[in-house]
């Protein structure tokens, strides 16, 4: 009698078949191929050729690649079983492009020497991710949007003078972030000239902005710079949001039914119905160490802000309006911060706080990301924050209201002006040279005095969070400087992709994407 196996094969044969997660795109193009063989149970072997070089490149059954050089490439499967063998040859099926024509799904590496131009929505879909690195601009037309169902990682935040910049010749309908649980990242990044929405986050989505530049952008009825509906792990942090406009929303960031983390931004000179932000249903937000300051409202009521059926903590902050500062809805708890008008609660203060060089008027027509919001040395808003220890300054300090103050300041750009002298006070960083790198890596870690007395641990995780390589465990490191062979705790070699070295200090914690391409 046949056996099962033989009976399938009689009825259905063996056939190879595949798909991928993506077709086409710019250089350094991810792709993660699937095999839809027939049978589904029972094959033996696989072999492909994925550059149509004649050349085994996987015998993996759903192997992944990174296309690394323009062109078009064919894809071969074959496929052994019971001494049986099928095969399928895909002509021209991946397609790397030069960048100037970008639509559809994304996944892979994105490198400053190249130019990308998104002419047509895109998106990064559930399971892919698109890693965009420092130097990188990316020019979104046609009332394009970038939308995220995966992972984004632009990460720009070890380098001072490289942002990533997200902006348009014309207009574009900035990024959603829809259902996507993954680690996204926006961080040192430019984004500008958005016309519905800089950032939309929706749908329980998880997602950190620190250290971005969001300006210029308009919005009709959401917020023009930051939109945040339904999702709770979302982290603002060390922003500037300058000049954004809304006819009918603000122009700042606005949450609905989202308890999220504001945190040493700056909110300057936007303008709106309500001009710096909103917070509806349910929308618990902290406040901590914020700087708001001359945002126009051109709603009937001028307010500068509208709660409804929420209860925020605003604490260390400064909010310097010449609008009304609130209309509640809700439970506004106040501490320790520096509003115009006065409010009760514990440590306010009503002051000029005394600003470097403000801007000289309110809203949009006057540049707040050319203005210096730090505090003069006679200002009352220094060390008037919150006198828990927790909320210290970085060297030790009681809290200074505002976005300077606080254990996670608002970082001053080195200036040349004499009469503004701004101390950088050391920050924790990783450096990867090569980036990306074949077969080994130079890690430079750069720590500051007071950790570097202390034990630090330094580990490589890849792309789903999984511990890959322990390069220092809890010691005291003498040397600074790492090789990385590309090998994993067992010293086997790893795969092409991306990986994240991260380094925790006791004060705190600074990871570093690299890419390594074999």
């Amino acid at each position: 009698m046949a056996s099962a196996l033989t009976l399938a094969l009689e009825s259905f044969g063996l056939e190879a078949n595949m798909t991928s997660n993506v077709t086409s795109g710019p250089s350094n193009l991810a792709v993660q191929f699937q095999s839809l063989c027939t049978p589904g149970t029972g094959i033996e072997s696989w072999e492909w050729d994925l550059d149509g070089d004649g050349e085994i490149d996987s015998t993996e059954e759903d192997p992944y690649f990174l296309y690394t050089e323009q062109g078009s490439y064919d894809i071969t499967l074959t496929i052994t079983m019971d001494g049986e063998t099928s095969s399928i040859t895909n002509e021209a099926y991946i397609t790397v492009t030069d960048g100037s024509n970008i639509s559809g799904h994304l996944s892979g590496f994105w490198l400053p020497e190249n130019t990308y131009t998104i002419t047509d929505d895109a998106n990064i879909a559930d399971g892919d991710q698109l890693v965009i690195s420092e130097g990188c601009e990316i020019n979104i037309e046609n009332d394009a949007q970038l939308l995220v169902n995966g992972l984004l990682v632009a990460d720009a935040l070890s380098s001072r003078g490289e942002s990533i910049i997200f902006t348009s010749d014309s207009s574009w309908s900035g990024m959603r972030f829809f259902d996507t649980q993954e680690n996204n990242i926006l961080a040192n990044c430019e984004i500008s000239n958005a016309s519905i929405s800089a950032i939309l986050i929706e749908g329980d989505s998880k997602v950190d902005i620190v250290g971005c530049k969001i300006f210029d952008n308009t919005s009709t009825s959401i917020g023009a710079a930051f939109e945040v509906v339904g999702s709770d792990d979302v982290l603002i942090s060390q922003n500037i949001i300058a000049n954004n406009y809304s006819t009918n929303s603000t122009g700042g960031i606005k949450c609905n039914n989202s308890t999220i983390d504001i945190t040493n931004n700056l909110i300057v000179n936007n303008s709106g119905s309500y001009s710096a932000f909103i917070l509806m249903n349910n929308s618990d937000i902290e406040f901590t160490n914020n700087t708001i300051a001359n945002n126009e409202s051109h709603g009937v009521n001028a307010y500068t802000s509208f709660i409804l059926s929420s209860d925020p903590i605003i604490k260390n902050c400064i909010i310097s309006e010449n609008n009304s500062i609130f209309f509640s809805g809700g439970t506004v708890n106040v501490t320790y911060t520096c509003i115009s008008g006065g409010y009760e609660g514990t440590g306010n203060i009503d002051e000029n706080p005394l600003f470097v060089a403000p801007t000289t008027g309110d809203g949009i027509e006057y540049n707040g990301l050319a203005a210096d919001w730090s505090l003069q040395p006679a200002s009352l808003c220094i060390d008037a924050g919150d006198p828990d220890v927790m909320y210290n300054d970085v060297d030790g300090s009681r809290n200074d209201m505002g976005a300077y103050g606080g254990p996670n300041p608002y970082e001053l750009e080195i200036t040349d002006s004499e009469e503004n002298t701004i101390n950088i006070i050391a920050i924790n960083s990783i450096s990867v040279y090569p980036n990306p790198f074949n077969p080994t890596a130079n890690i430079a870690l750069s720590i500051n005095e007071n950790d570097i007395q202390h034990p630090i641990s330094v580990e490589i995780f890849n792309i789903k969070g999984q511990l890959v390589k322990t390069i220092v465990n809890n010691e005291v490191v003498q040397a600074t400087n790492f090789i990385w062979d590309g090998k994993d705790n067992n010293s086997n070699s790893t795969a092409s992709g991306m990986y994240f070295i991260k380094m925790k200090t006791a004060t705190s914690e600074v990871s570093k994407k690299m890419i390594l391409m074999k």
